[in-house]
């Protein structure tokens, strides 16, 4: 056979194949700009730890880090028995061993990992599983832990509902899949360009990594392994509190979001009376709530605003669960009025203007004097948190009763199901 002809037909051949590879390819790939789908995603989330200091200093106790430091398409790697430290530079990081002196400097991004049997870093006297990756902004190192889904669980679970007898471990499995819900639902939710899923603090879910672990509470979210609540095959919004006070509340009654029907407001049996915010007071002189409105007010609308002499506290209308959908302080100098949960930041708390008022169930205990001015207001409330889907207190009480996790789920997630995702 001519060997030349077999090269052209093979070469005709290979160039038909590549060209449909082209085509499969194009029609089962997305364009990088339109990003992953949440759902496709390996089961990794990327955790902001901190975006305000300039370096870090990180270490592996007992073992070694492999730190490699990007500059553009170029990759410089080191390792390193010894602590190192990671800073921030204008729009680039630096890096110097722990005695301070520069090693390299002009970094894009740097990914620190840990290597031996130990396999979790350190920094900030704290011990985290997974990678670390800083990249820099304005002279700051920022500071992310890309980590296992379940690993990051571990550190989220045990700050989140707190110590919890045995007798109630199916309230952490129910916390579990809960916040795994949460997390899962919010890959992506801040846009790549932020490079994280999930911040560490309450504007996500509080984490601190291994440093909290609990072996007694890994053991209750291993047993939820890829366990997610879902209505209509769609993951939920897993929104939780600590304590309802016996009912919980729609969501578009308490915040200004869409109704969700599996966010609604139900009464569990007062479970959550073992809480000790299931009831509580706050004493108030009215001199205390006019200066908290007129701050509340000047902060708003940029100005100083004086309000005068309070005279009358009015509950216009309560949500389904009993939490205030509006209300109306009356003062000399008018009436101000507040929906929904604004009333606890306006209020706040009696003994620390920085926490804000346990919730917004609350009844009004009003004493005047004879000019017709509020001298003393008593708050009696009940619960604590917003009053929106899973009380944590609620599950704890449920799960003491001997209700399984599952069973506690589908109580506050109305008309959800469990799916194990991996």
């Amino acid at each position: 056979m001519n060997i030349d002809r077999i090269k052209t037909n093979l070469a005709k051949f290979s160039g038909v194949i590549f060209f449909i590879l082209l085509i499969w390819g194009c029609g089962r790939v997305p364009r990088v700009d339109e990003g992953i789908p949440p759902a496709s995603r390996l089961p990794f989330v990327r955790v902001l730890l901190d975006e305000t200091s300039v370096k870090h200093k990180i270490h592996a106790e007992g073992g070694e880090i492999a730190i490699d430091c990007y500059k553009g398409t170029k990759r410089n790697s080191y390792y390193s028995r010894k602590p190192m430290i990671i800073q921030g530079e204008d729009s680039r990081l630096g890096l110097y061993d722990g005695s301070g002196h520069s090693l390299d400097y002009g970094f894009d991004r740097i990914v620190v990992s840990p290597r031996g049997k130990k396999k979790f870093l350190s920094t900030n006297k704290k011990k985290y599983r997974g990678l670390f990756e800083f990249t820099s902004s304005s002279g700051q190192a920022k500071l992310v832990n890309i980590v296992y889904v379940e690993d990051y669980l571990y550190g989220v679970v045990p700050l989140e509902i707190g110590p919890t007898p045995d007798n109630q471990i199916e309230s952490v499995k129910a916390q579990a899949v809960a916040a795994r819900t949460y997390a899962m639902s919010h890959l992506g939710q801040y846009g790549g360009a932020a490079g994280y899923d999930l911040r560490s603090d309450v504007m996500d879910q509080v984490y601190e990594g291994l440093s909290v672990e609990n072996e007694k509470f890994n053991e209750a979210i291993r047993a939820t392994k890829g366990m997610v609540a879902i209505y209509n095959d769609v993951m939920i919004d897993a929104y939780y509190h600590s304590t309802c006070g016996g009912t919980t509340d729609d969501i578009e009654d308490v915040w200004d979001k869409d109704a969700k029907p599996y966010l609604r407001m139900v009464h569990d049996d007062d479970a959550c009376q073992i809480s000790k915010y299931f009831t509580w007071k706050e004493y108030f002189t009215g001199e205390q709530l006019s200066l908290r409105i007129e701050q509340y007010l000047s902060r708003e609308r940029g100005q100083d605003i004086r309000i005068g002499k309070l005279v009358d506290i009015r509950i216009n209308s309560r949500t389904p669960g009993g939490r205030i959908a509006s209300i109306t302080f009356e003062t000399t100098m008018g009436r101000y009025s507040f929906e929904r949960e604004i009333v606890r930041w306006v209020v706040k708390r009696s003994d620390n203007t920085k926490s804000i008022l346990r919730s917004a169930n609350f009844t009004l205990d009003i004493k005047k004097n004879n000019k017709g001015e509020i001298t003393q207001v008593t708050f009696d409330g009940h619960g604590y948190g917003h009053g929106v889907g899973m009380c944590q207190m609620g599950a704890k009480g449920l799960a003491g009763r001997g209700i399984a996790y599952d069973s506690i789920l589908s109580l506050y997630y109305q008309g959800t199901e469990l799916k194990r995702l991996y």
